[in-house]
């Protein structure tokens, strides 16, 4: 034990005794007993899946430091031990005077709690030439502060609390959905424009390039914001998004010789264009603590971060170490999992395109989600973006303990072929996977790669697809890294479509016991889809069941009729029309017996129309 620690002491024992205080903001104080200084301090609300602050004051540096650099040859974290045993070993940050401020002597750690009860901590603050990258819990030489231990006391689980602080992590659990830990599993409906979406000009040191201002009056007196109104249309967007029911949003934390040349997390100015010269050592703290207010935000408003590491071009994937798994990634890889590891619901994509311009390879794929797991005490899914044919190129991936997650992209690819081939071909391998489709279009002519915002073709030819073929789905909008509002007609329409399509999952189906079965649905003719250069597919009916249970099936056009094959079930059931267009079941329900092939009839009006057919066991 250091000669520091022997001078720390708790003051009053108000760790414990507050802690009852489940909705108040807490902060309890550890002194120097010499001088009376404050040395750490403890903050947050003190229930499960609520982000506890725990602050060491160490030395003083600056952001821009080299001798030595803090964020680099420092290290600070803690191990937490929980009332079941279980154990993080969570990395900490340097985060300058803890306000935002660039200079200062704070050390921060940010943990959330999976338990109500007592929990235990011990601190490690080591420094050593590049220790921060090192893996290796002895490396460098111990600084005071190191080996503190302390405990503090977390209440019962809020269930009123907001977002996702009510359910807990969403986790990967061995099937083709992520779960909340103390909540539903979880289906993806969200937006994957722009991928810049911290390109705003609100964050201190960004090139100004989305303002939000039509989501200015989204914004409520309450809501986060920084410098006077800055912050407003970024979370005003949040919550308009949130109040149209999306629930993903894509973000690129890094985009430096990218398309949009505008986010990155490094302090001063660095050529946007890429350049062997950045420095990619030290890190903006005040523009780092302005990116945590908006995902917390975001977290507390149901929205999920798809954080995106790499873009597809070669100068983004070079800026960091050539592209390889070198000192300036690691640090990278080690800041963003410290600063923003402890949101709920989240996943870490390597890389947009990792097989395009510059292909990184399996290889390093590899090693990138290895030493980012490593660091992640929360296990949160790891994936990466490919190009080219999906089920080919991700196939290095599948049964890979590492990645949880999948990522892809389809050009003109039908998407229900490409789903259901992920999920066939990732049980295969021993490691069902979760499907999720995050860039396509729609055909429109000589130019189908480039979206455009058509609600009702991405409707019928994508979002009911994907959902019953056992996938999840983000969309690309028509003016890609340009976006600046979600709200036209068109989006609004499409945000509505993708709620009414998720709530019917969410409120019907046990969607995560349930599979691809679309042989046991024949019709006469099918439905066309085009893929570009004037082909087409068909796009058969889509059928998602636990049979013998329960059947979805989706009619792209309702009046081309179709039969269910229940020969191999018993027993009556009882069948429901849905309208994906206005989100409601209608007509009355109908009873009928399986035991052999039935006529699924039409729906109760506009029959030419797409509609979603429900075939439920009835209770014997």
């Amino acid at each position: 034990m250091t000669e520091f620690t022997r001078r720390l002491t708790w003051v009053c024992g108000v760790l414990i005794s507050c802690a009852s205080a489940a909705s108040a903001q807490v902060s309890e104080r550890v002194y120097d007993e010499v001088n009376g200084t404050v040395i750490m301090e403890l903050s947050g609300e003190l229930k499960p899946w609520h982000p506890v602050t725990l602050d060491l004051a160490g030395p003083a540096a600056t952001e821009t430091d080299n001798a030595p650099n803090p964020f680099l040859d420092v290290r600070f974290g803690v191990q937490f031990t929980g009332p079941s045993r279980q154990r993080y070993d969570v990395p900490g940050f340097f985060d300058g005077d803890g306000e935002g401020n660039g200079t200062g002597n704070i050390w921060r750690v940010r943990f959330t709690p999976d338990e109500p009860g007592t929990w235990h901590y011990q601190t490690s603050f080591r420094a050593g030439d590049r220790i921060a990258i090192s893996l290796d819990p002895q490396a460098g030489s111990p600084l005071s502060g190191d080996g503190v231990r302390g405990q503090f006391t977390i209440a019962a689980r809020d269930l009123q609390a907001p977002g996702f602080l009510k359910w807990g992590r969403l986790q990967y659990n061995g099937t083709h959905y992520l779960k909340f830990a103390d909540g539903p599993h979880w289906i993806r409906g969200g937006t994957d424009s722009p991928e810049n979406l911290l390109g705003y000009a609100g964050f201190d040191a960004t090139p100004p390039n989305h303002t939000y201002a039509d989501h200015i009056p989204d914004w409520s007196p309450g809501d986060p914001d920084w410098g006077t109104g800055r912050g407003r249309g970024l979370i005003g967007a949040l919550n308009y998004l949130s109040a149209q029911r999306v629930n993903s949003i894509y973000l690129l934390t890094h985009n430096i010789g990218g398309d949009g040349k505008d986010v990155w997390p490094w302090a001063g100015s660095p050529d946007p264009k890429g350049h062997p010269a950045n420095d990619n050592l030290h890190y903006d703290i005040s523009k780092l603590a302005q990116w945590e207010m908006v995902f917390s935000h975001a977290q507390r408003r149901g929205l999920f971060l798809h954080l995106v590491l790499n873009e597809a071009e070669a100068a983004n994937k070079k800026e960091l170490d050539g592209g390889e798994l070198g000192p300036e990634r690691k640090l990278y890889y080690r800041e963003l999992v410290a600063r923003f590891g402890h949101h709920l619901a989240m996943e870490w994509n390597l890389c947009e395109e990792f097989n395009v311009d510059y292909d990184l390879g399996p290889d390093r794929i590899r090693a990138f989600a290895d030493y980012l797991g490593r660091l992640d005490a929360y296990d949160h899914p790891i994936t990466v973006h490919t190009a080219h044919d999906p089920v080919e190129e991700l196939a290095f991936l599948f049964g890979d303990p590492r990645f949880s997650l999948t990522s892809i992209q389809l050009n003109q690819r039908p998407i229900h072929v490409v789903t259901e081939a992920i999920r066939s071909a990732t049980i295969s391998a021993g490691r069902p996977l979760p499907v999720s489709l995050d860039e396509f279009t729609v055909d429109q002519g000589q130019k189908s790669w480039l979206p455009v915002d058509d609600a009702e073709r991405q409707r019928k030819e994508k979002l009911w697809p994907t959902l019953l073929s056992g996938g999840m789905i983000e969309f690309i909008l028509a003016d890609l890294i340009n976006t600046n509002s979600f709200k036209t007609p068109a989006r609004e329409e499409l945000w509505r479509f993708t709620w009414y399509a998720r709530r019917f999952m969410e409120e019907n189906l046990p969607f995560w016991e349930m599979q691809p079965a679309d042989e046991l649905v024949q019709v006469d003719e099918v439905y066309q889809v085009g893929i570009g250069q004037g082909k087409t597919v068909p796009l058969p009916p889509q059928v998602l069941a636990k049979e013998g249970k329960i059947y979805a099936i989706y009619l792209p056009n309702a009046a081309l009729g179709g039969t269910l094959d229940l020969s191999r079930v018993k027993g009556p059931f009882s069948q429901r029309w849905f309208n994906p267009r206005s989100g409601e079941f209608a007509g009355t329900p109908q009873s009928i017996d399986a035991g052999g092939v039935i006529f699924l009839g039409g729906p109760p009006q506009e029959p030419h129309e797409d509609w979603v057919v429900l075939i439920k066991q009835e209770a014997k």
